[in-house]
């Protein structure tokens, strides 16, 4: 099982050190993962993150920007209005300021979906090289309280130098993604982000040790209030045929029998039950484990974006919870299809 495992998230993009991790998390494994991250990976949990790296020079620290270049990498194409006020609606100022040192952490703004949190960090009081990357020697992220509440589940998050404001300020960007096999949604008003950063660093290249520039802790608890919420695209249930071979939990064997095909066995059949679409990301349940299976959703006008994250979840009846992440919040009334490996389902 554990390779099945290790298998379906290769498209995922997570890096061998993470893919070792979880499969080597116990089946049962209740907890939701917790780690310290180093300032090698910078990732915690069942998930990769795939950051824009490049340094820039920008007037203002807004998230809008950063998603608004993202938008132009996914696609193509400019974002469109509709896509801009889904983006407004889930993104709020913070403000928050805490110093240590003589350098200052602000976590400028935040934009949080169902189960996926952007935040934008200013970092201030040291003169920072243009042509330079920078982070912080440890981290941890953490949602209070578990949204999980003690059941299967798991969060994952990173933390990238993403530019230089024309201000000198290091602007670096927290994505923070969560498993949630209860359902539970992290904009629904009664959560909490914590962050907590050590010691400033800047990065090296060709295996040279980071330099540490400034040591100190900053900690921030961000409430994540109820934003605007989008509208969620459920499908209770729905048979997927893919390419793609599915592991039978309950036989443990390939495939099974469509329904209105008389019992003949096909060898890539999986029921997923209670399939949700939000602006943030799909989640379901399964009764196998697909392999190499991917997301991608299909806009209106033919635009598809494909995840760019996400996790699974073994459960005690040996079905699967999966989950995965869209690059940036997506105005879900504009979704007309969803695909899973070759399997596409169309949305009325």
């Amino acid at each position: 099982m554990q390779n099945i495992y290790r298998e379906t998230f290769e498209q995922i993009h997570a890096s061998e050190q993470l893919r070792k991790e979880v499969a080597n998390v116990p089946k049962q494994e209740k907890a939701a993962f917790r780690h310290r991250i180093s300032k090698a990976g910078l990732i915690a949990a069942a998930l990769a993150l795939a950051l824009a790296g490049t340094v820039l020079a920008v007037a203002s620290p807004t998230l809008w920007w950063w998603f608004e270049q993202k938008w132009e990498e996914e696609t193509g194409s400019s974002m469109t209005e509709s896509q801009s006020l889904v983006i407004d609606g889930l993104t709020r100022k913070v403000g928050e300021s805490v110093t240590s040192g003589d350098v200052t952490v602000t976590v400028d703004s935040i934009t949080v979906g169902s189960s996926q949190i952007w935040a934008l960090l200013d970092v201030t009081g040291w003169d920072f090289d243009r042509d330079a990357q920078y982070s912080f020697d440890r981290m941890r992220a953490e949602i209070v309280p578990d949204p999980s509440g003690g059941q299967h589940g798991g969060a994952g998050y990173g933390l990238d130098s993403i530019g230089i404001t024309r201000e000198g300020a290091a602007r670096m960007l927290l994505e923070f993604s969560a498993t949630i096999s209860t359902g539970n949604q992290l904009n629904r008003g009664d959560y909490a982000l914590e962050i907590d950063l050590n010691d400033l660093i800047r990065r090296r290249t060709g295996g040279a040790e980071d330099e540490v520039l400034c040591e100190g802790e900053w900690s921030f608890s961000i409430p994540l209030a109820a934003e605007s919420l989008s509208p969620t695209i459920t499908i209770d249930r729905v048979q997927v045929l893919s390419n793609h071979m599915v592991w039978d939990q309950a036989t443990g064997k390939d495939g099974g029998a469509l329904e209105g095909t008389g019992g003949k066995s096909h060898p890539a059949v999986a029921t997923l039950t209670n399939l949700q679409i939000t602006a943030t990301g799909a989640s379901f349940y399964c009764d196998g484990l697909m392999d190499r299976l991917h997301a991608t959703v299909i806009l209106a006008d033919g635009t598809e974006v494909e995840n760019r994250g996400g996790g699974g979840s073994r459960m005690e009846d040996g079905g699967w919870y999966v989950s995965f992440d869209w690059p940036v919040p997506l105005d879900v009334t504009d979704i007309v299809a969803i695909r899973f490996g070759d399997a596409e389902i169309p949305l009325n």
